[in-house]
Formats: C-alpha cells, structure tokens, sequence
C-alpha cells in the first residue's frame, strides 16, 4: 500500500517540486514509511511518493530510476512474482541493485515495454516516464484493486493514486458529473472510468495510458472474459482448489508479518483454512462484532478460530453509540460520495488491526469468482420466467403490488423485483436486481435542475445495445466484475484499509483463480437454490459443517440501530436544514418523508426494507458531506 502521483506541464514551472510534495503529503496515509520525489532537469515532469514499506524496506525506496537512467518510476502495490520475473530478466543480462518488486518491475518495462503487464502476477497502479521520448505511461492490476485517476487541471496532466492529491493542482471547484450521480443514487457508487467530478477519470482496470505530445494513448492489456470447459464437478473442484492454493502462496511474499481477516464466512474462513493446513502458516486473526444479531457474524468467526487453532482478535461495535463524526471521517477518505455503509466497519476493523501487521488476507472475490450472491440465481430464475407472455408477468406484477399494500413484507418486495427483472430484458433485467432505486424514482426524488441535467441516464451494467431476455447469471457475474467489483467492493477494501498505513492482499483475485474461475462451468458455482456451490464442497474438507452449510450472509452493518434514536434524528435535523447543500439536488418533500421514516423506524410506509431505507439514507448524508467539502459546480 502506497501513494503515487505525480504532473507533466507543457512549460517550466518552478514550483512544481512543491507542487509534487503537497500532493505526496496528501496521500501520506497511504505510506507513513517515507516519502520521495523526482523532479526533472527542466522543470516540467514530477513524480511522487508515499511509502509503506512491505518487502526490502531498506532498498525499495522511490521514485526509482533504471540502471540505464532512461526511466522513472513510481509504483503502488505488490508484484508476487517478482522473484522468478527477476531470474528471467537476469538471463538478458540485466543487473539489480535492491531486493525489490520495485526494481523488478521497472526494469521488466524498460526491457519489455508495455507487454509486460501480463506477465505481472499481484495488484498495482504505476507510473513510468521515459526521458529519452518523454512520455508518461500509467497502468493498472487487472481487476482494480489499487486506485489511479488522472486529469488535465489548469493545463497540466496530472495522476494520483487518490482525488485529494489532485485538489493540490486547481484552486478553481470542478464540476459535478451528474451520470455518476445517477450510478450513486442507484447503485451506492461510481462506475468507472467516470468520476463524480467532470475533469477527473480512473485509468479502467487492466489498461493502460500513454501521454505524449501527441496526446494521449489508450490500451487495454487484460479483460474478464468467461471460457466455460466441460469439466465435471470433480474437476472444477480440484482445479479450483490448485488455483486457489497457488494464489494464497504466492500472495504470502512479504518482509513483514501478516495476519488475516475473518468473517465467519466462506471465503475468508477457507483461505484461512488453507493458510494453517496447507501451507502451515499461524496468522492472527481479526473479526468485527456487532451488539445487534442478526448482523452478528462474530461467534461463526470464533468457531472458525477454535478450530484452527488461530491468535484470535475481536472487534466490538457496540450499537446505539455511533457518531455522524465517525462517519464523516469515514466519508473523507474516499473524496467521492460512497453509499456502501459497511465501509464504517470496514474502517474501524482496519483501524483496530493495523497496530498488528502491515499486511492482512481478505476474502473479497470469492463472490464474484464463484458465485457467492443470490442475484446470480434470481437472474436465472428472472429469465426463466421472462418466457411467459408479457400479460402474465404484468398481471402477476400488478397483483403483487395488491398484496405488498396489506402485507407489505419483504418477501412480497422480493417477488414483486423478481417479476420487475423478468419483463425486463438486457441491462434493465440486472439493473432491477441490483439497484437500491429504481430508475423512474429519480423523477420524484430530484429537483427540477437535476432532473434535466440527468435526462434519461441510467447506469450500464453491460453491454449498451443488448436488450436480450436472455441474460441471465452468467451475464450478471461478467457485469459484476467489469462495475460493482472495481467501484465498490475493492475501492472500500483499497480506501479503508489505505486510511491506516495497512494492505490488503485478495487471493481469490489472483491471476490463478481469475483464470481457472473463467473456465468453471456456472452450474458447479450457484443454483437457483444454492450459492458458492464449489467453495462448500471445498470448505467441507476444512471446516466446521455449521460454517460450509451457513447461508450468504455479506458484510452488513446495522447503520440505523449503531446511530440510535439521537443520531438518527441529528441526521434528519442536519439534512432537512434549510442550508443542506443536498437540497439543491434532492427535494425537500423526499427528504423529509424518508428521514421521517428513518427516525421512527418505519420502512414499510416505504413499501421497502430496513437495509434499503438506511443505505438510501446514508448515500445521502454521503452526497451531503462530498458537497459540502468539494463545493462542486453543479
């Protein structure tokens, strides 16, 4: 985990060298280790860095120059293979100086160019400028798991491995991007390659940038892309657990000590597993508790500990005793509205680990590589049912909407989405599965101004031209994988866990399991009925029945309850305020009628549940605190 920016101007700026230290300050959370920076001989290029440092503490400084001075680099990350790239690049001939990935990488582009991200085994965002053609290339991992944007502000391109970075360059307020305020209001966060500001863009997951005179390159090196084998389950299972194996090993590479988050769960509790019998490593392992219990996962977490024998640490958050101050700070990591409310536990168990390890293995991908969620199924089951004549699905719609008015349960909202997605077809099919509100909600919910400015927007799960009635599961995991798993899932571990000089390591996303996971048939993954079919039968061999039969649970938080009745109505007060900022976007009329229900605890006057109600709250407070600190021109 570090902090990576850096500017190329088209003149000489003599203050560029302080430029690129307030920007490297502001990522200083990112890599308390040390800090460096390279200005060249004309005044017109710097780059900077914040380190954390992970493996050759000693040698791994940055920015770091090649052995032939040709080219600069700095780099956020971590290459696992960088031992055997090494070796190959010491057949050519190639001479190093450090014990360092760094160095590794570096020399790997000067020798291969930008092929050689494909042989980069681990996650990353970089930076390498050529002085002999000056130009700038950056990159990113394949999935996304570490951050990069860049813009152009005042003339100058710019990079950083976080927004605030980039604020140092411009004293003018940029302007919202009212498409990625549609993709927030719906889906809780940002697609990218759009930012919630009109200037700034994400280099997308698995490409590359070059900036030259002539402008700027665009590259892809890698994309997630489904090949179905026919194997048998027998065969999946073995291949899945070699790939999952292999990941976890290689991710163990590391001059420091690590430890391990533990859910309770599958994913998180079967690397664990693996870790202590397989590879015969003890890490520590770490937990968050909640006062409520049906949000508990806890005590499945301790059982796990128990029965592998781990150092085991547990987080209590207690309910009733939250703070919107804790939430703001939270919030000011991301520099972007953030609507996903298990960041705050995210954060606080980061927080609470971090004293530790530097380095931790965390679960995130099992989901999207081996159907963990239910939608995958319902998306099935929606096209299925999308074969009955257009009257029947209304029909049934309508008389769903009968029922939800004098039994407005949540298993009657399930039904009536499900119904929704199944007259849907293409992208609407999965938008309707995975939104927390529902496209046509926006015309009761935006002011006036807002509504023009979003015309008729709505985000794109897949493919914009497919409007086929026969997507399905498999078309919802490629579309997690290209929007939810680079603008949620990763960005909250990146952000929480960055927030406190800690790194989190994913094996379920390494190349290994990225590519067995692509030859997996999808009925040994999900069903209908069941989820992760394949990590079970494999968990079986590890763990506890109680654990492998245990349904998918997530990472929830139980917001409303953890701000209890103070903090909610504090919340209602602030937003409702006449000089809430948000009031220039959402209607005051919404805004009171849903923070009523939220105070009282009323979401079946919503006709929606609980979790929805507090997460359509919370990206609102999350849009009250972005405006009120950026200032954006709307």
């Amino acid at each position: 985990m570090c902090g990576i920016c850096g500017v190329v101007r088209p003149a000489v700026d003599h203050a560029l060298s302080e430029t690129i230290d307030r920007m490297a300050r502001a990522l200083h959370h990112r890599g308390p280790d040390g800090s460096g920076k390279w200005v060249d001989s004309t005044g017109t290029v710097g780059l900077g860095h914040a380190r954390l440092a992970v493996i050759d503490p000693a040698g791994g400084q940055q920015p770091m120059g090649s052995a032939d001075e040709r080219y600069v680099m700095v780099y956020n990350g971590e290459i696992y293979n960088f031992h055997s790239l090494r070796e190959e690049l010491e057949q050519v001939g190639k001479r190093f100086r450090t014990q360092s990935d760094t160095e590794v990488l570096l020399e790997a582009y000067g020798y291969w160019g930008a092929t050689c991200l494909s042989k980069f085994h681990g996650m990353f965002a970089l930076a390498v400028y050529d002085t002999m053609e000056n130009e700038l290339f950056l990159a990113r991992d394949r999935t996304g798991i570490k951050p990069l944007y860049y813009a152009t502000l005042d003339g100058a391109f710019c990079f950083a491995s976080e927004i605030k970075a980039l604020q140092e360059l411009s004293a003018r307020s940029l302007t919202l991007n009212y498409a990625s305020l549609v993709d927030f209001l719906l889906l809780s966060y940002t697609v990218p390659p759009r930012t919630f500001f009109s200037e700034i863009h994400e280099v997308e997951p698995g490409s590359w940038l070059r900036v030259t005179r002539r402008g700027i390159e665009r590259g892809t090196y890698w994309t997630w892309k489904r090949e179905p084998a026919d194997w048998s389950e027998p065969v999946s299972l073995e291949a899945g657990r070699r790939a999952i194996l292999e990941s976890l090993s290689e991710q163990l590479v590391a001059d420091v000590p690590i430890g391990a988050f533990l859910s309770g769960g599958i994913d998180s509790s079967l690397l664990l597993a693996m870790l202590v019998n397989d590879l015969g490593r003890k890490v520590p392992s770490f937990t968050v508790a909640f006062g409520e219990t049906s949000y508990d996962e806890s005590p499945y977490a301790a059982m796990v500990a128990r029965h592998l024998r781990t150092d085991h640490h547990e987080i209590r958050v207690p309910v009733g005793q939250g703070s919107l101050a804790l939430i703001d700070e939270v919030l000011s990591q991301f520099d972007q509205p953030f609507g996903d409310s298990s960041a705050v536990p995210s954060y606080l168990m980061c927080r609470a680990v971090r004293p530790f390890v530097k380095v931790v293995i965390g679960g995130d991908g099992g989901d999207e590589m081996f159907g963990g969620y239910p939608r995958y199924g319902y998306a099935d089951f929606a096209r299925t049912l999308g074969r009955a004549p257009t009257w029947t699905l209304r029909a049934m719609l309508l008389l769903s909407h009968a029922v939800s008015r004098v039994s407005p349960s949540e298993r009657v909202r399930q039904v009536q989405r499900l119904l929704r997605a199944a007259d849907a077809s293409g992208n609407e099919r999965l938008l309707a599965l995975s939104c927390y509100l529902f496209p046509e909600e926006l015309q009761g919910m935006l002011t006036p101004s807002a509504r023009q400015k979003t015309a008729d927007y709505v985000p794109m799960l897949m493919g914009a031209g497919d409007r086929s009635r026969g997507v399905g599961g498999a078309d919802f995991i490629d579309a997690t994988m290209n929007t939810a798993l680079p603008g949620d899932y990763l960005r909250k571990v990146d952000m929480m866990s960055s927030a406190h000089g800690l790194e989190v390591r994913i094996p379920f996303l390494g190349e290994s399991v990225l590519a067995c996971s692509a030859r997996i048939p999808e009925r040994w993954k999900y069903s209908v009925g069941e989820n992760k079919r394949l990590l079970r039968k494999l968990a079986e061999r590890y763990l506890p029945p109680a654990i492998c039969r245990r349904p998918k649970a997530g990472f929830g938080f139980p917001f409303d309850a953890w701000l209890g009745d103070q903090g909610r109505r504090e919340l209602h007060h602030q937003l409702c305020s006449p000089t809430a900022r948000v009031r220039d976007i959402v209607s005051a009329g919404y805004l009171e009628r849903l923070l009523r229900c939220f105070v009282e605890q009323r979401w079946d006057d919503l006709r929606i549940s609980r979790y929805n109600l507090y997460q359509r709250v919370y990206c609102l407070w999350a849009l009250e605190r972005w405006l009120q600190r950026w200032s954006p021109n709307l």
